[in-house]
């Protein structure tokens, strides 16, 4: 086994929480903009159509939501012309809803800072909107650990897609024997690194929005830890 050089982030339900909480505020600013233009809201439907789309890039050969289309079938579902301002005024409400909806306990901070002294740290997640993981990112002061930080958003793809990880590999110039990819989602975090030739650590601190379970053929994880405290003692050994 290769010494360990590059330790790899996933974001949502790794570094930081991302549940029921920020759905939710998601979803209140979203409902106050279309409420504000005059439009009804169907919770449930939007609700249903906001899981469709979360799930839909794992049904279409990894292919990442464009965010201006996501937010135009909300407005769709309420009757309205998408192709209008509010549409617009969706995308910022729901940009500015997970930017301070997001939060960062002080000990992972900390335990950035103390992993940056040992590695090159680089940054990987899923989601339509890089401006939204960029800008939360800045926000809790964490951006600037990272020597590369790639967005699914940018690249069109998302995880396990290995687009992904050959474009934070390529951008980082790494070796994928020299790194580790840490994130809690079994498929698009566990099984994407370990296709990509990295190590994986699945973390299950939090319940994340998209559970798959484990399928013949699936790969392990070279560590599996219930924690992101308990990250460093295994780092330690592998470096």
């Amino acid at each position: 086994m290769s010494p360990l050089k590059n330790v790899l982030f996933d974001y949502g339900n790794t570094l930081i929480a991302f549940g029921p909480d920020q759905q939710r505020a998601q979803a209140e600013a979203m409902t106050s903009v279309l409420v504000d233009a005059g439009l009804s809201v169907d919770e449930e439907k939007l609700t249903e159509v906001r899981k469709a789309q979360i799930m839909r890039p794992y049904h279409s050969g990894g292919v990442e939501n464009v965010f201006e289309e996501v937010c135009r079938e909300i407005v769709e579902l309420s009757g309205s012309d998408p192709s209008g301002d509010i549409t617009k005024a969706l995308m910022k409400a729901r940009q500015d809803a997970f930017i301070q909806s997001v939060t960062i306990r002080p000990d992972v901070v900390q335990l950035l800072k103390r992993l940056r002294k040992k590695f090159r740290l680089g940054f990987l997640s899923n989601y339509p909107c890089a401006h939204s993981i960029v800008s939360s990112m800045k926000s809790l002061d964490i951006y600037d650990y990272f020597d590369t930080v790639v967005v699914s958003a940018d690249v069109g793809y998302a995880k396990p897609h290995p687009a992904t990880y050959s474009t934070l590999i390529q951008k980082m110039d790494i070796d994928p024997a020299e790194s580790v990819y840490i994130g809690d989602n079994w498929l698009a975090d566990i099984q994407g690194a370990k296709r990509a030739g990295m190590r994986a650590i699945w973390v299950r601190e939090h319940i994340p929005y998209e559970i798959f379970e484990p399928e013949p053929g699936d790969t392990q994880p070279d560590a599996e830890l219930q924690f992101l405290s308990e990250l460093e003692a295994v780092l330690d050994v592998w470096a």
